[in-house]
């Protein structure tokens, strides 16, 4: 009995799609080239995986058996793989990082050219995505490392954490909204303005008054109507700039919007409001040394941020 990693990658696309040509364009290869890989494997184990079935396929008792021991053996591989290469150092690799939509937009893509300009022949991608994906894409070796919302994982002794950013959050608009010219806005104000971003953390939803939000609905307790979900930071910024909604940032990731006069920030009364997001890696897994250098460019370039946003903070008269 012979089994390739090339065939075991293949069952895997196809359990996981229950279709030949969905998992055959996840591969990159014919549907046919794929049909004749699922048959030789089939036919060098001499049982059946898949049933066939007018609707897709489904995995058989055996290959229910086969895929949950060829998973394990895909990503021992993958680790082995990657082992071998840390001996090559920075020269070559790669890095796959899952990220939330703050530093997604900021810290992120800085460290990452920090790390091309130091190894341009990486193969590197930034997942930016929705902070409660993060452990399953982590479990699943999905990605290398995460630099997103912590507050769901700190305690968890599966993940390794790190915090990187503790800004405070600040609400702003656009210049002309109709709260701008407010001199003191408390939380009554905000009834008709929806909030614009990305999932809302509890402990924020608890800082603000949010209780129970869900998209599009209204809890006598909250300031906001949770109406605009938003996975990307440039979204919501252009979302804002161009309605009444309002948003939380740092003064660091508008300080365009600011100096340009497009936007404003809120001087709320409520409690103050901060990030907390930082590096997340699985405990048990040692990071390669091209992560291990992106993670140096990862405090040096919060280093640099901190020291723009004191300015900002400065700048603009907003107090701690």
């Amino acid at each position: 009995m012979k089994v390739s990693f090339r065939q075991l990658s293949h069952a895997i696309a196809l359990a996981n799609r229950a279709n030949f040509r969905l998992a055959a364009a996840d591969l990159h290869i014919s549907q046919p080239a794929l049909t004749r890989s699922i048959k030789a494997l089939e036919e060098s184990l001499s049982v059946e995986l898949f049933d066939r079935l007018s609707s897709g396929v489904e995995l058989t008792p055996a290959g229910k058996v086969f895929l949950e021991r060829g998973r394990r053996v895909l990503q021992e591989g993958e680790d082995m793989e990657r082992a071998l290469s840390d001996f090559l150092g920075l020269a070559t690799g790669s890095l796959v990082v899952s990220t939330g939509p703050y530093p997604g937009d900021a810290l992120v893509p800085d460290a990452m050219a920090a790390l091309m300009r130091l190894a341009p022949d990486l193969s590197c991608r930034i997942w930016e995505t929705d902070w409660k994906d993060v452990p399953e894409q982590l479990l699943s070796r999905e990605s290398d490392l995460a630099i997103a919302e912590l507050s769901d994982l700190q305690g968890d002794e599966r993940f390794q954490t790190e915090v990187l950013v503790s800004d405070r959050l600040y609400f702003v608009c656009r210049r002309d909204h109709p709260l701008a010219a407010k001199a003191q806005i408390k939380s009554g104000d905000f009834g008709e303005y929806p909030l614009v971003g990305n999932r809302v953390p509890d402990r924020v939803m608890r800082t603000i008054g949010i209780a129970n939000a869900q998209p599009g609905g209204v809890s006598s307790s909250m300031l906001f109507r949770c109406k605009i979900d938003v996975s990307t930071f440039a979204a919501t910024k252009r979302i804002v700039l161009a309605s009444d909604g309002i948003t939380l940032a740092p003064l660091v990731q508008v300080a365009q919007e600011l100096r340009k006069n497009t936007m404003t920030v809120l001087k709320a009364e409520v409690p103050a409001i901060h990030l907390h997001s930082g590096l997340i890696h699985l405990k048990a897994r040692s990071l390669s040394p091209v992560a291990n250098q992106f993670v140096k460019e990862l405090r040096r370039t919060k280093q640099q941020m901190d020291e723009q946003s004191a300015a900002l903070k400065r700048r603009y008269e907003v107090v701690q």
